[in-house]
């Protein structure tokens, strides 16, 4: 269903319409005269070093075998040049090989523009200098292709009808070759034909390896059977498999700024792209909203954060979502998504509503924002499962995970010192919250109010509400601390309240009198305050540990009560 999706998007965006070619980088365009001489090489990068996008012949997938591209291919198979001293070394072997299709496709086409590339190739050696010193570096990566003079401008060698012809039959040749003996029913259109031996890369992809990895592969005997070898162990034609593979390619590339054309990261190891059967605004909406990419346009989308997703004739149109993973030379399907986009608004607006909390002026929470606010210091991202599974919550409506919780509890005890600081303390409350009242399978959903309630019965709550009036009596009392209670026992005070809360009552005494000798109204209110949670809490003491939900009722008590000191000041 997933490459029947896949490939139905590339068809409904025209990314098929010329199955021979596909859209690439090229960095630099070789201009040849009729005779084979070099005239220039033009660079076609941008100031940002990204090469322009051409339709090329589609580049054979490579492992160890050497296969040339069809007059476009990277400087070691086109110049025999570059690379370490490694990847060097079958440089020679590789330019043969391009240099022996340029030549037969001259020789059979008796085209021009073929023949001069072909006379280029034949005095390559002695023309390699000039090219070489044209450009500072040379990585052997660079793809280039070539322009002959005789052409207009901006017509391409490869781009000449007669080439394009030639590229066809030999691309028809090689799909019913020696593998016609292998016709099968292809999986995703159900018609009978030659199948794709080996799947095209799919490029971009966070984990996998920067030359793209395989969504389908069989490249150990463990892994087939029934004697069959390779993509004939699930049959899908080659039309089918760059049809799938182009509709990932599109969604994953970069578009402007954004790091993905059509997906959201979810930290360093996974990413999730969505489509619709049919075209529908929502796509972009969900885009904007979870994803944060310019400070500018998370205000725009947190001042209107569902805009878009009101009812709309598409509301029956089939929705999906794949979030991928890598891992080397395999992409990893972490997840899958079908629903009506109807479904679709009830979930993302459920999600929205079992983050919302007091404070940052009712601004919605984006996926991006909840995984960078539990992101383990010094660490380098999250566990991919855990962006999963959040973005399982707010596309599929589904539980959010219990290592959501654990994570937000584990950065609250680190004490933050940037200027960002509220916005992660808001930031993490609003997971725990939405964790502590849509849990996974197997525990108690829990109340939690989006903001103060004086009125809890719930113990661990009003200690944090506890802990928050203790701070705030240090802070008025010693005019601002550079290490205040929170800095030292909130961890602490919130895993074993039993053990701290005496140490941090005995503290609060001194404190109460310090602020008695500089204002007794402050400290009336603030004796006042603690009296009133102590009053909620049971008399003979408190437990000695709490489990992990208890220390996530903790603290939303500590968050509810310090945001409420906040609002009255800003009232006052």
């Amino acid at each position: 269903m997933m490459l029947n999706a896949l490939y139905a998007y590339a068809q409904r965006e025209g990314l098929l319409e010329d199955p021979d070619v596909e859209l690439l980088a090229v960095d630099a365009l070789i201009v040849v005269g009729s005779d084979g001489r070099f005239l220039s090489l033009t660079p076609t990068t941008d100031e940002r070093g990204r090469g322009l996008k051409r339709a090329v012949p589609r580049i054979p997938k490579r492992t160890v075998a050497i296969q040339p591209g069809f007059f476009v291919d990277n400087a070691r198979y086109v110049l025999g040049w570059g690379g370490d001293a490694a990847k060097a070394k079958k440089n020679p072997e590789r330019a043969e090989a391009f240099q022996a299709v340029v030549h037969a496709v001259a020789k059979e086409t008796n085209d021009p523009g073929a023949q001069a590339v072909a006379a280029f190739l034949s005095k390559l050696e002695k023309q390699l200098p000039k090219v070489v010193e044209q450009r500072e570096e040379w990585t052997g990566e660079e793809r280039l292709a070539f322009r002959w003079s005789g052409d207009e401008e901006g017509t391409l060698v490869h781009e000449r009808p007669a080439l394009r012809e030639a590229w066809a039959r030999r691309r028809g040749a090689e799909g019913v070759g020696d593998r016609a003996a292998r016709r099968m029913r292809c999986l995703v259109t159900g018609e009978i034909g030659p199948v794709a031996r080996l799947h095209p890369s799919i490029k971009n992809v966070p984990g996998a390896q920067s030359s793209g990895a395989a969504l389908v592969s069989f490249n150990e005997e463990a892994f087939c059977s029934q004697g069959l070898t390779q993509g004939e162990n699930a049959p899908v034609s080659r039309a089918a498999a760059e049809g799938y593979a182009t509709a990932l390619n599109h969604m994953l590339s970069r578009d402007g700024d954004r790091r993905y054309r059509q997906g959201v990261s979810l930290g360093e190891g996974a990413v999730v792209v969505f489509w619709t059967r049919e075209p529908d605004p929502v796509v972009d909406t969900l885009l904007n909203v979870l994803d944060f990419p310019q400070p500018a346009q998370a205000v725009h989308f947190a001042e209107s954060p569902l805009r878009g997703l009101e009812p709309g004739k598409f509301d029956a149109t089939r929705f999906y979502a794949m979030t991928l993973g890598g891992n080397a030379a395999r992409v990893v399907v972490r997840d899958w998504f079908e629903l009506a986009i109807r479904d679709l608004k009830h979930n993302v607006l459920g999600y929205f509503d079992e983050l919302k909390l007091e404070g940052r002026r009712e601004r919605p929470l984006s996926v991006w924002d909840a995984v960078r606010a539990v992101e383990p210091p010094g660490a380098r991202g999250i566990p991919p499962d855990l962006g999963t599974k959040l973005i399982g919550a707010a596309l599929g409506g589904r539980p959010f995970p219990r290592e959501l919780l654990a994570a937000a509890l584990r950065r609250l005890r680190v004490p933050d010192k940037d200027d960002g600081a509220s916005f992660l303390l808001h930031t993490r409350c609003a997971l725990i919250k939405a964790t502590l009242r849509r849990p996974p399978h197997g525990i108690k959903p829990m109340e939690v109010s989006v903001s103060l309630n004086p009125d809890s019965p719930e113990v661990p709550y009003q200690l944090g509400r506890l802990f928050a009036v203790l701070e705030r009596l240090q802070w008025i009392a010693l005019e601002g601390v550079n290490t205040s209670i929170k800095d030292r026992y909130f961890g602490a005070a919130m895993a074993n309240p039993g053990v701290v809360f005496p140490r941090l009552l005995q503290l609060s005494n001194h404190h109460l009198a310090k602020l008695l000798g500089r204002s007794k109204g402050s400290a009336r209110w603030v004796e006042k305050l603690i009296a009133e949670v102590m009053g909620r809490l049971p008399p003979r003491g408190w437990s000695t540990t709490l489990k992990l939900e208890e220390q996530g009722q903790f603290a939303i008590g500590y968050y509810h009560q310090r945001q409420d000191f906040f609002t009255r000041r800003d009232e006052d």
